[in-house]
Formats: structure tokens, C-alpha cells, sequence
């Protein structure tokens, strides 16, 4: 599908975002995207999880893209931000302190 307004050509260009991924209680993960706020997605496994936040990702980027949002940007500050607050909220429901940081490739079409 292709989005936009008429006129303005679009590139695509290659994109890493990290997602960080809380095992859950009963079996498969959470996952959220701490550099698109509300990105947020769950799998059975691993790979269903990455599958799931990608696609998730994707659509985020495609609604700010329409929304005229600014692009998205990641620093570190903002991964150890949420990293600490996952790791809060696990203490206090009383789950391990287990999480796992991972780097998703994909591919955002952005305005030329």
C-alpha cells in the first residue's frame, strides 16, 4: 500500500530499533519498543514476540508518518529508562528480574 500525500516521493531506508522483552509468568513474552511510546506487543516465543513488536513497529511508524509526527529517534538514556522500569515493575509483582534487550532490523519508508 502506499501512503503519503501525492507528490512527495518516498525512500525506503533501513532502521534498527531496540525492544526490550519480559519473559511472562505463564509462558511467552511481552514486548515493547521504548522509542515509539505505546508500541507495545506480546508473542508464545521468542520469535513470534519479534515478529509480533516488528509488525507493531511498522504500523506505529506508518500512523506517525500520516500524523506528521517527527521521526523516530533512540538514545540510550531512553532504553535505560525503560530497562529500570520493567525491571521495577517485575519487583514489585514479584517475577524474576529476567529481561532481554534485542536490536530489530526493518525497513520505514520515509519522506524524500
Amino acid at each position: 500500500s502506499t501512503s503519503g500525500s501525492p507528490g512527495r516521493a518516498m525512500v525506503v531506508i533501513e532502521m534498527k530499533l531496540t525492544v526490550i522483552l519480559s519473559p511472562e509468568p505463564d509462558g511467552g513474552y511481552s514486548v515493547i519498543c521504548p522509542a515509539i511510546p505505546g508500541c507495545v506487543s506480546q508473542g508464545d516465543s521468542l520469535p513470534d514476540a519479534l515478529r509480533n513488536i516488528r509488525e507493531a513497529i511498522q504500523l506505529c511508524l506508518e500512523v506517525r508518518r500520516e500524523d506528521h509526527l517527527p521521526a523516530v529517534v533512540e538514545t540510550p538514556e531512553m532504553i535505560a529508562r525503560e530497562v529500570e522500569e520493567c525491571l521495577r515493575d517485575r519487583a514489585q509483582e514479584g517475577l524474576p528480574m529476567t529481561i532481554e534487550t534485542r536490536e530489530v532490523d526493518l525497513e520505514a519508508p520515509v519522506a524524500a
